[in-house]
Formats: C-alpha cells, structure tokens, sequence
C-alpha cells in the first residue's frame, strides 16, 4: 500500500497500482463507474480530485445530463425535486437523520452542504442554525448567535478545495428583523443592515462586525448568493452587489450594469453565479424588458461588467410577455460553460439555454409554483465529516 496526501492534509491510504496509473488511464476507469461511485472517487487523494474535476476530463466521465453536478434543487424550505431523471431521489427532504424539531427550514446551500433553520421543540418561537451534509448524513448544531427569534437572512459559505471540512455561515443583523410570527419591534425600520454575525466552523464561535458599507444597504432575502475566495457576494435593492469576507474585515459594493439599474416593473432582481472563474449576472433589461441579458466580471478588481449575451423571450419560452423572476427564475448557472438554467413555474419546467449556440433544452419537470421565491441547486458531496459534527 502507498500512502498518500488528502487536500487538507491528512494521510490516507490508496493501493501502489491505482497510484501507478497514468491519468488518462484513470479517466478510462472511472469512466465505467456509476455517478455516486465516482463523487465518492473524489476523496480518494488529492490527484484523483483533481483529475476528476479537470475539464478536459469531465467530459469523458459519467455526468448527468444536467451538464454539471447539480442533481436536484429544494424550494418551498424543504422540498426537493431530483432532476437527473436516473434512479432514487438523491436526498430525502425530511432529512430524517436530523435531530427533531418544530419546523425545519432549508435556507441556503454551498457546494454540497445545506443551512438549515431548526425551530425547537421545547421553544418554538426560537430556532438553531445546522449545517448539513445530506451525502454523508453529517451535521453540526451551531451555538446560539445571540438572534435566534429573529428570522434574517442568512447565508452559507464553503470552498471544499479550501477545506472539505470547515465552512462559515453569515447572519445579518438587520434593521427591524422580524420574529417567527412576522412582528417587528417598532414601525419604523427599513430593514437596512446593521451589522453582520459571522461564524466560523475553525473556531467554533461567532464574530459581531459592525456594517462597513458605508451606506445603508438591504439585501434581496429571495436572491441567491456566491461564495468564492472567501468572500460572499449578495444582491441589494441598493441595486449593487454586495460583498464581505469570512473576517468580516473587508466589505465592498459592485455597481451593477448602468442598464439594469431600473429593472422593469421592479420584478427584475437578477441572478448572480460563478462560472468559469468569473462573477456573471443575468436580469432583464430596463430598455429591454422581453428579453434576457448576461453580463460578466472578467476583471474583478475593476468592477466593470462586460456585456456578454442577449437572448428574446420569445426565443426561450415561444412568448414575448415575461417577466423576470416572476414568471421564470434563472436557477443556477455551469460552472465551466456558457450555460444558464431556468424554470419556468407556470408549466412546472426546468430549461437550460447555451450562449454559444443558442440552443434551448428542456431537461425535466420540477415542482413549485408561480410564488416560490427561489430555487437552492444541490450538488452531493461525499467527503470527511463536517468539523466537530455528527
């Protein structure tokens, strides 16, 4: 047996022939195993994670027709929709190995692991945060943030090429956050952000950081975010994109498109994602509003957005008359290729289009409706346990 180095430093074992392989080799192996087989293939040693999750070689290996490795998404807090169209769902909802409790609540998903709210059973009116790995059945029970009656937005931050076991999770404190039932302290309150608690799984603790916008800033609770290089991206009615890092040292806004500054209708709150390197986001057009723009941050230093794509309603949906997030969403987007994914609620429909060559593929049926406020892509990780988990 051959010993060899895991990406966060530990040591495991792997058999002296399978690490004699040359990588194109390797690929033809693995090409014959089932999806599940070769997730878990990932965890073998840092060089198969790497040949695994190379380009070049993806191509070749089992992959869903999704183009990537998202295999389903939740919506509607904790209902699941799986969309490879191959076998058994891959996650029970219910996440039934969770400790019980009142309610549970799916807030936000990163890379293979999930944020959840778990209301309590002996006091319903406050809740836990618990980060979960349905791959591997492993969670962790996060301590008290000092709000936990206070319904804010909350988001998820994990890189497993930083670690496979250690991740953040930000809770905004915001102005006039509102309890279980709705209630707010007082009338007057905008929901502007006051500060922002930050923990860290390498800690164990939670850190206060004082707002450092500089202005008073309210983010979208319905919009999704990104996470990469430690620093999580978030979309403002302040029509910017907001950012701060796992520190909670640096903070910054990025001004979006002059052209999507006024989206149409106010309907128009856009979507942000990561795909090949670059920060992209897509939203209608306030000039433009029967048709879908997609814009990237190639230099991210500059915040200058460069106009990348434009496609009509009428060629993705076959009608003009649409408006963005509310009768379509854009759910996620390939992180290699020039692919965005859409659902279109009214005929339950989950639709990829590609930029390049203008194709419009319709994938599979999903649940929800016309007032699901967002769509959390899953993507199965099955590595080490979560850090201090269960």
């Amino acid at each position: 047996m051959a010993e060899a180095d895991s990406r966060d430093g530990r040591r495991g074992w792997i058999p002296a022939p399978a690490e004699k392989l040359t990588d194109d080799l390797l690929v033809e192996i693995l090409s014959r195993v089932p999806y599940k087989s070769l997730c878990r293939s990932k965890c073998v040693s840092t060089r198969w994670r790497r040949v695994i999750s190379h380009p070049d070689q993806r191509r070749r290996l089992p992959r869903y027709h999704l183009g990537n490795d998202i295999v389903g998404y939740f919506y509607k807090s904790n209902t699941f929709t799986n969309v490879t169209g191959e076998g058994r769902p891959f996650v029970d909802p219910s996440l039934p190995f969770l400790p019980k409790c009142e309610f549970l609540n799916v807030v936000d998903s990163c890379n293979g692991l999930l944020l959840c709210r778990c209301w309590r059973l002996a006091d319903p009116r406050r809740f836990d945060y618990l980060v979960v790995n349905p791959a591997t059945e492993h969670w962790v029970i996060l301590p008290d943030s000092g709000w936990s009656d206070k319904v804010q937005t909350a988001r998820l931050g994990f890189d497993p090429t930083v670690s496979s076991s250690h991740f953040h999770v930000f809770e905004f404190v915001e102005d006039g956050a509102a309890d279980v039932d709705g209630n707010v302290d007082c009338d007057d309150y905008d929901g502007h952000v006051k500060g922002v608690e930050i923990y860290s799984s390498v800690t164990g603790e939670w850190s206060h950081k004082d707002n450092g916008w500089n202005w008073e800033i309210r983010l979208r609770d319905e919009s999704n975010s990104v996470f990469f290089d430690g620093v999580l991206h978030l979309i403002t009615i302040e029509d910017v994109v907001a950012a701060v890092d796992v520190e909670g040292n640096t903070w910054r806004t990025i001004p979006m498109p002059q052209s999507l500054v006024e989206p149409f209708n106010g309907i128009g709150e856009g979507f942000i994602g990561l795909s090949q390197g670059s920060l992209y986001f897509v939203n209608s057009d306030h000039d433009k509003p029967y048709k879908v723009s997609v814009w990237v941050l190639e230099d991210y230093s500059s915040e200058q957005w460069i106009w990348k794509h434009i496609v009509s309603h009428l060629h993705l949906f076959q009608t003009k008359r649409l408006l963005f997030g509310h009768d379509y969403k854009v759910v996620s987007i390939h992180p290699e290729r020039n692919i965005i994914f859409l659902v279109w609620p009214h005929s339950k429909m989950l639709m990829s289009y590609e930029l390049d060559s203008r194709e419009v593929h319709f994938i599979c049926g999903i649940g929800g409706c016309e007032w699901v406020m967002y769509y959390l892509p899953y993507v199965p990780l099955y590595s080490e346990s979560l850090a201090d988990g269960h």
